[in-house]
């Protein structure tokens, strides 16, 4: 499969070509970036080498994290100006639902349990701190939400990126399919997408604004890498 490439480096959250309020952020915080990149969590879905138990307590909170996304969606429905916003979050609902358990699925099957056995019913603590911080966002502006929620997807996009053109990813790869979809040119293509809807909101925010949304989505980032080591620890109360 051939995946839409992201930048010319893909070491790099964006293209020294590329202007705008989302290439601003991507170079400013291009460090969390890489931390996220190099974490151990991350590196060992690299390698094949991440231990069943924490692949298993990943899929869990990561299921109920995309939960709280949906809802955040819900809030985004709230803020939105006209019914082409409605149809976006309406849009991103539905991918959320029905698409994205397709990453699980697959870490599922290669630890021979069901979805369904690998949910959990409480958020840990560091990934109910993300929630909380998402969920603020939407009590605030439509810039402010997009700007929360835009590191998910865009951290988990590049990294997949980067790591297809590094390495093309193999058949026997013990963790193929979740690499696979996050690098697919309907992810990258998406991501695309949301990244140019902040930009638009950006460019018509105030400077206090513009701020707030920075500091949510630097957050974001930070609870992105977080997540990881979350996982990585086994995390709970």
């Amino acid at each position: 499969m051939t995946a839409v490439t992201l930048e010319n480096d893909q070491t790099t959250p964006v293209a020294a070509s590329e202007s705008g309020f989302t290439a601003e952020l991507g170079r400013r915080y291009a460090h969390l970036f890489e931390d996220f990149y190099q974490h151990p969590f991350l590196s060992g879905l690299r390698d094949g080498t991440l231990a069943p138990e924490k692949v298993q307590h990943y899929v869990g909170q990561d299921h109920q994290y995309l939960s709280a996304y949906v809802r955040c969606y819900g809030l985004g429905l709230t803020l939105a100006p006209d019914r082409e916003w409605m149809r976006y979050f309406h849009e991103r609902t539905g991918f959320l639902l029905d698409d994205e358990s397709e990453a699980h699925l697959a870490l599922c099957a290669r630890l021979g349990v069901t979805y369904e056995d690998a949910q959990v019913e409480r958020l840990a603590p560091s990934a109910k701190a993300y929630v909380d911080h998402m969920m603020e966002a939407g009590r605030d502006t439509l810039g402010t939400l997009l700007a929360a929620l835009l590191p998910c997807p865009w951290t988990y996009i590049w990294a997949a990126d980067r790591y297809a053109h590094a390495e093309p990813i193999q058949d026997d790869h013990p963790f193929a399919g979740w690499w696979r979809f996050y690098a697919d040119d309907s992810c990258l293509q998406m991501l695309e997408e949301m990244r140019a809807k902040l930009d638009a909101v950006a460019a018509q925010a105030g400077p206090e604004e513009r701020a707030r949304m920075e500091l949510a989505f630097e957050l974001s980032v930070r609870h992105e890498i977080r997540f990881w080591q979350m996982a990585w620890s086994l995390e709970t109360w």
